[in-house]
């Protein structure tokens, strides 16, 4: 009799093919998250505090980096030699992940993420694509570079621990017209009530978790008085008055202790008063255009000690910019209704 069973036939080997690339990208992700994990818990502790901590270039560059590297050898490891796969999106899926994990998680404030992630995806991509085109195809050989990006970040952490960081300090100023008289414009920046939450304007600094103005009392007029501004979430900033020149200049330094201000207001390596970022003085100028015509200007001035102060100063300008528009633009409706309403009376005692 003939057999007429049949035996099975081996997978074919684009079917093996596939499932070691789905294999390298599966593990290749999980370990540069996993890498990527540890470094953020080692910098938070008092090993890496001399370099920055978590705000430090050894963190933002070679971190993200290594996980570039990482996830192409790997990738080569499981064999599967995709650069896009590799070299592109496993590490910034492990990125990825690790942001959405420090939001969820409270780890992170949205707006740290929005000011690192430029960053970390540029070092993760650029780690990827050299390791891809630089490393060799055969595995072994590519060890030795592979341990040396593993332990980067230490190194790259007592270099930056090693040098010297001056702060430095910016102005950043912000002007609104506002159709009142400078008397009129004065009396609502020396004292400013409570703030109807539906009179801010809606700005994208509140959505990612900056608390809004709530109001500002004077103690007493002229210099030395204290100028109390308060936030939402029990976030104060004590303001003495330097410069008292009604109706034209007010002017104040400012205090914020890191250690009154609640942590649950703001992300902790941003924090007003702390050792990266300070607000210092601010000054309101009121400029007469014409009359019932002003340009009120706000200027404040900050202090920066990152190891990235150019990079920072540009998003404390912007960040800075939507706050001090915001409070400008209470101010200009609060004015501009008591100017309407002067005008009215006015009209109304000579009818």
């Amino acid at each position: 009799m003939v057999d007429t069973t049949r035996k099975a036939s081996p997978p074919s080997l684009p079917f093996k093919v596939s499932r070691s690339r789905r294999i390298g990208a599966v593990v290749s992700t999980v370990v540069s998250l996993l890498y990527a994990g540890f470094f953020r818990w080692a910098f938070d502790t008092r090993v890496f505090q001399d370099a920055g901590g978590v705000v430090s270039l050894a963190f933002i560059w070679s971190v993200p980096f290594t996980v570039g590297v990482l996830s192409v050898a790997i990738g080569r490891w499981c064999g599967s030699d995709n650069w896009e796969r590799h070299a592109i999106i496993a590490p910034t899926a492990a990125l990825t992940i690790g942001f959405i994990i420090s939001l969820v998680t409270k780890l992170e404030a949205m707006i740290c993420i929005l000011m690192a992630a430029p960053i970390m995806y540029g070092c993760t991509l650029l780690g990827g694509l050299l390791a891809h085109f630089l490393l060799p195809r055969n595995s072994r050989d590519g060890r030795l570079q592979v341990t040396i990006a593993v332990f980067l970040p230490f190194l790259a952490a007592y270099v930056e621990g090693s040098c010297r960081w001056p702060a430095v300090t910016q102005t950043i100023e912000t002007t609104i017209v506002i159709a009142a008289t400078p008397e009129q414009i004065w009396s609502e920046i020396a004292s400013v009530p409570a703030i109807d939450p539906q009179q801010i304007p809606d700005r994208w600094i509140y959505r990612v978790g900056f608390p809004k103005p709530i109001a500002a009392t004077l103690n007493q007029e002229g210099v030395g008085g204290i100028r109390t501004a308060t936030f939402e979430r029990n976030v104060s900033f004590f303001e003495t008055v330097t410069v008292w020149d009604r109706p034209r200049t007010l002017a104040f330094s400012i205090r914020a202790d890191p250690t009154f201000i609640p942590h649950t207001a703001f992300d902790q390596h941003i924090i007003v008063g702390g050792r990266f970022y300070d607000v210092l003085d601010g000054t309101y100028r009121i400029e007469a255009l014409s009359p019932g015509v002003c340009r009120l200007h706000l200027a404040s001035r900050h202090r920066l000690g990152t190891r990235f102060n150019a990079y920072a100063g540009w998003w404390s300008e912007r960040i800075m910019q939507q706050i001090q528009g915001s409070i400008l633009d209470v101010i200009r409706q609060r004015a501009e209704l008591v100017a309407t309403s002067a005008a009215n009376q006015r009209m109304g005692s000579t009818g």
